[in-house]
């Protein structure tokens, strides 16, 4: 579906609507935005439309509520009436407009575009100056959001009439516009790779999905592959723990974003290998840093802002990739069991945040990395009790193969240190505990740096992708204690978002900028409309946004 700003309102047609097919391509309609006050949005630009507009909400005594609706066909234009009647008319109810935040335009957003989406080839939706800039971008991009489907496995599939939409309004509004177009570009990756089954969505096509991207966009896009092989050389036992009960390699992925400038890892980090190559060949350089850290940050960030090289050092997103998480040799019950080939949403928004960048071609440097697994039960999985030691040096007793997420992130969390990067943030479909504190609404973070933190909640507000900021006190850590290893995978029964967080916290070095997001609730919609939901790839480029701005 195409969306453009305009200053024209809808040209007029001079046949009847029934009267031709449904699909012609000069069927239009003019969407207009009424409050419960009657208050029109854009009110002067529609002048010769008010007492049409008036006498249609008087008669279907129309009062204006969020997504109520009342349409005017148009049924009698000729080219006599043509004045009267010129295109068709759709109203739709805002409801109170000091309540007009990001769910209320989703929901007014997803209105019109099933009230149109069968009947015209195109819209104009009158906005006027009537919606600030976030909103008015959250609005174009639940407008775009709406029109996604996923019907690629259908026999039969529907192709929607809508194809054109138009927004009334200022011009200065451009760049709003081509933010959201990005941000859903991107989103829909996400929905599409996270939606495809686990039989075609592996470790290995998520990987190609990384290479097709920087064929795409040679000139800011490096990726590099690294199988088990590399991971094995590295130290990475915990990742590969989860691997190995699987016939499918486990991979990592690294997307690295060149927006600003040329960057790389710094000294001590392993040989980078052509885009593409997933069977590169272990060097010198590898084998070295498999007993070691990545060198540590300043541990006060004075002394980094005293370090200009940091001003292009970049922001690092990983993403948990669990391509099919069964739970292992803890195998999980079997209801909705199909649901998780969503496991790995977090490498899904991580990828379509990566793709949304370089739609968006923001001046700022952001690696991605796809920690990719599958946990499957086997004669080769790992064992509830098993011992591994994480790229780190730490021992972790694995005590159910069902916490699997956070030991393939603990391994990749050490590897993405060797860039020194501004911040790290993981985003995971980590606890099933998240779901139950927050629900399906708002994802939780986890950080250890405040400035972190109050970026990601402006970030936030500013997207309508909301999260909520969750505790990470040292007095949890002691669930994680283990007896015979230097920490376990599970830290019992409860608070178990929370116990998942501080394992993780536990492979970030001191002074290194981290958060952790939990999008067990917001990465899908389950039952029977199950769908990949695309967040938070709109709080990730907000975010990015904010940071390139800032810089």
């Amino acid at each position: 579906m195409n969306i453009k700003l305009t200053q024209q309102l809808p040209k007029t047609h001079t046949q009847k609507i029934l009267k031709k097919e449904a699909k012609s391509k000069d069927a239009a309609c003019l969407v207009v935005l009424v409050d419960d006050k009657k208050n029109l949005f854009a009110e002067s630009a529609l002048a010769d439309y008010s007492a049409r507009i008036e006498q249609l909400m008087e008669v279907s005594h129309f009062s204006g509520k969020a997504c109520e609706t009342v349409a005017d066909l148009a049924l009698a234009g000729d080219k006599k009436t043509t004045k009267q009647n010129p295109v068709q008319l759709l109203l739709v109810g805002v409801g109170n407009i000091d309540k007009l935040n990001h769910t209320a335009l989703q929901k007014i957003a997803k209105t019109i575009y099933s009230n149109t989406q069968k009947r015209v080839a195109s819209i104009t939706v009158a906005l006027g100056d009537d919606l600030e800039e976030n909103h008015f971008g959250q609005f174009a991009l639940n407008l775009l959001a709406a029109s996604y489907r996923f019907d690629k496995y259908k026999s039969e599939q529907t192709t929607p009439v809508l194809t054109d939409v138009y927004l009334l309004a200022d011009a200065a509004l451009q760049p709003a516009l081509d933010f959201a177009q990005a941000v859903f570009a991107g989103q829909s990756l996400t929905r599409d790779v996270a939606n495809e089954p686990g039989n075609i969505c592996f470790p290995a096509y998520m990987a190609e999905q990384a290479q097709a991207l920087a064929k795409t966009y040679p000139d800011l896009l490096k990726v590099t592959v690294l199988g088990e092989e590399e991971m094995s050389a590295l130290g990475m036992n915990c990742f590969l723990s989860v691997a190995r009960g699987s016939s499918k390699e486990g991979k990592l992925v690294l997307l690295e974003y060149r927006g600003k400038s040329n960057f790389s890892a710094k000294a001590g980090a392993t040989d980078t290998y052509p885009a593409g190559n997933s069977s590169a060949k272990v060097t010198g350089g590898l084998k070295a840093l498999a007993d070691k850290l990545p060198t540590k940050l300043p541990s006060k960030k004075s002394d980094k802002n005293t370090d200009s090289s940091h001003d292009d050092a970049p922001i690092v997103l990983v993403g948990k990739g669990v391509t099919f998480d069964s739970g292992g040799i803890s195998i999980k019950p079997g209801a909705a069991m199909d649901e998780m080939k969503f496991d790995m949403g977090g490498s899904a928004s991580v990828l379509g945040t990566i793709k949304a960048l370089c739609e968006a071609r923001l001046p700022i440097n952001v690696v991605g990395a796809l920690a990719c697994a599958e946990n499957m039960p086997s004669g080769e999985a790992t064992r509830p009790g098993d011992i591994v030691k994480a790229m780190n040096g730490k021992s972790v007793e694995i005590l159910n193969t069902d916490a699997e997420g956070r030991l393939v992130l603990a391994d990749t969390l050490c590897y993405v240190q060797r860039y020194q990067p501004k911040a790290i943030i993981d985003v995971a479909t980590l606890t099933g505990a998240c779901v139950v504190a927050l629900g399906h609404v708002r994802s939780a973070v986890f950080s250890n740096d405040e400035d972190v933190l109050f970026e990601l909640e402006n970030a936030s507000y500013s997207s309508g992708d909301l999260i909520w900021h969750m505790p990470l006190d040292d007095d949890y850590q002691a669930q994680l204690d283990s007896p015979i290893a230097d920490m376990q995978n599970i830290g019992g029964k409860g608070a178990g978002a929370v116990t998942a967080a501080c394992f993780l916290s536990r492979f970030v070095e001191e002074g290194q900028p981290w958060a952790h997001l939990d999008i067990a609730g917001t990465a899908w919609n389950s039952g029977k409309d199950k769908a990949a939901t695309g967040r938070p790839v709109p709080l990730f480029m907000q975010y990015l946004k904010n940071s390139a701005n800032d810089a």
